[in-house]
């Protein structure tokens, strides 16, 4: 990779940093969660169906993809169009990953039984991570011609193997969490990019 990956580690720090301070000090209010047939897409408390605050869908994302493609753009790698589309799939790309998360690791809970290491939240977070990452990645190498996807999903699933630490520990979690995932699939997804760039 032509483009120091110390760079996007920074981006990725960055970018974690801020979205981890927006979700731990400002709180939109919960996401209504989807409920089909009985059947709750989201954490089922107190017999209702609930889904998340709204700052986990909208702004990591949204923030990952603003400072991603600004570098991007400054390298001359990509134009504005491409720079909007990277940004509008990192927003998506998270939204999908957190909703995933979230009913996952719900519903393994209740399946496995299981509180060891909070292992649903961990599968959970392994398998939103591969979604979201896997969903921003395929976009990525639309705009990216010659991107290799796959480092960028097995880093985005690794990653998000972190979920119970967000969980457990609330402030501190939370920014370890992000710092690390966003830095991490940062440099993921930036050594996946074609040689001569």
């Amino acid at each position: 990779m032509a483009a120091r990956w110390y760079w996007f580690l920074g981006i990725g720090v960055a970018s974690g940093l801020l979205s981890a301070s927006i979700i731990v000090f400002c709180h939109m209010g919960d996401v209504a969660a989807p409920e089909v047939a009985g059947y709750c897409f989201g954490l089922r408390m107190s017999g209702r169906c609930e889904g998340v605050d709204a700052t986990l869908y909208l702004f990591p994302g949204t923030i990952f993809g603003v400072l991603f493609a600004a570098l991007s753009s400054r390298r001359g790698w990509i134009g504005f169009g491409r720079f909007i589309a990277f940004i509008g799939a990192a927003g998506i790309a998270n939204a999908v990953a957190v909703f995933v998360c979230v009913w996952l690791t719900d519903w393994l809970g209740d399946v496995l039984d299981i509180s060891f290491l909070d292992l649903p939240a961990a599968i959970a977070g392994a398998v939103a991570g591969a979604a979201g990452g896997a969903l921003l990645g395929r976009v990525a190498a639309t705009l990216f011609p010659g991107l290799r996807l796959r480092r960028s999903v097995i880093a985005a699933s690794a990653l998000g193997l972190l979920v119970p630490v967000a969980l457990l520990w609330e402030v501190g979690g939370v920014f370890l969490f992000y710092i690390v995932w966003q830095a991490g699939y940062a440099v993921a997804l930036a050594s996946s990019l074609p040689s001569q760039r």
